[in-house]
C-alpha cells in the first residue's frame, strides 16, 4: 500500500493540529488509539488522525428538562410491595444457610 507523502504528518504536525503536547501524541500511539508508521521520524497518516477524531468526538445531548415539583412517583402496591419482601427475606435466609454449610 503506498501513500502520498502529502498525507504524512510528523508527531510535532499531529501535536500541533490537535493543540497538545508531542508527548501525548506518544501517549496516544503507544496506547494503540493512534496508528503511526515506526521510524525517524515517527509519521502519522492523516486518515489515522480523522479516525482517531471521530473515534473520540462527543454527540451533543438535548437538554434534560426538569420534572414538575408537584408531581409524585407512583407508589407501589402494597401487595406487590409485601411479596418482594418476603421473597427478598427468603433469598437472604437461603444464603445464610448454603454459607453455614460451606464452612
Amino acid at each position: 500500500m503506498k501513500t502520498d507523502a502529502s498525507t504524512l504528518l510528523t508527531q510535532e504536525e499531529v501535536a500541533e493540529r490537535l493543540r497538545c503536547s508531542v508527548a501525548k501524541v506518544k501517549r496516544l500511539r503507544f496506547t494503540g488509539q493512534l496508528a503511526y508508521l515506526p521510524g525517524r521520524p515517527v509519521l502519522i497518516e492523516e486518515a489515522d488522525l480523522e479516525k482517531y477524531l471521530e473515534g473520540i468526538k462527543r454527540q451533543a445531548k438535548p437538554i434534560a428538562t426538569k420534572p414538575e415539583k408537584s408531581a409524585k412517583p407512583a407508589l407501589e402496591d402494597p401487595a406487590v410491595l409485601a411479596k418482594r419482601i418476603f421473597w427478598a427475606r427468603q433469598n437472604f435466609q437461603f444464603d445464610k444457610q448454603r454459607k453455614a454449610k460451606g464452612k
